[in-house]
């Protein structure tokens, strides 16, 4: 008898889509690629950025809270940069978010500063970061699938918040609770139990995918930029926190 197969279609997950522009430029095509490339090797990515690590520090000053090791445990997120001692711990903890990409070319026009057009041929790199929480499978014992996934769609579209907020406070938890009414006793209970737990995991996987794209694969290209002295004057990342992702599986009867 043949083997039988047949396509199972699951239900939506929540993703994040991100697309970085960079000139199309002969130039600049190994450095792209070997990045890329590289950067499923979760080691690599981790000696790249344990090498720059002072830099880093000073390139995202803005952002400090992203090599604080100690974030996802607090109330309030830091002001200053970590230790360099810090940071290494933090990039030990990075697990990676990567596992493909795919390209595609545009034909762009840009006004700089003042004005003056340009034309100019892009390669956009596209990335899709599917999280896979670790709560799948407690949800399903539970059969709390659905509250897992609404507690995913809500941390990850909740973008944007003030600084000081942290997705796990109680606060957000009692949102969720309000938004989400009326529950069940058993589905009130897994938030209740779980929702701190899976709002940590979560934000520290958008973080690590934060890493992976500005402090390793577009540092990567911005080196490369320097070392060809071609100086382009901004590289452009966009990010999608709102997309939903249905994966059709192939199963064997």
């Amino acid at each position: 008898m043949p083997e039988k197969i047949r396509y199972e279609f699951a239900r939506s997950e929540q993703s994040i889509f991100s697309e970085i522009y960079f000139p199309k430029r002969v130039a600049y095509y190994r450095a792209i690629f070997d990045a890329l490339r590289h950067g499923y090797n979760e080691t690599l990515v981790k000696v790249y950025l344990d090498n720059n690590i002072e830099a880093l520090l000073n390139e995202f000053k803005r952002y400090p809270a992203l090599f604080d090791p100690h974030d996802y445990n607090k109330i309030r997120r830091i002001r200053i940069p970590v230790s360099i001692a810090e940071a290494k711990n933090r990039i030990e903890m990075y697990k990676s978010p990567f596992e493909g990409w795919s390209t595609y070319s545009v034909d762009g026009v840009f006004f700089d500063r003042n004005g003056k057009m340009y034309e100019e041929a892009t390669q956009v790199v596209r990335i899709m970061f599917r999280l896979k929480s670790s709560y799948a499978e407690t949800a399903s014992e539970t059969n709390c699938g659905d509250v897992l996934r609404a507690i995913l769609f809500w941390i990850i579209a909740r973008q944007g918040r003030p600084y000081e907020h942290k997705m796990w406070s109680k606060g957000e938890e009692q949102q969720f609770i309000r938004s989400h009414t009326p529950w069940s006793k058993r589905k009130r209970l897994f938030v209740e139990q779980y929702f701190a737990d899976i709002a940590r995991e979560t934000n520290k996987w958008i973080d690590d995918r934060a890493l992976f794209i500005f402090a390793y694969l577009v540092r990567q290209f911005a080196d490369q930029v320097l070392a060809e002295k071609l100086y382009e004057e901004e590289i452009w990342v966009s990010n999608f926190f709102d997309q939903n992702l249905n994966v059709i599986s192939r199963i064997k009867l």
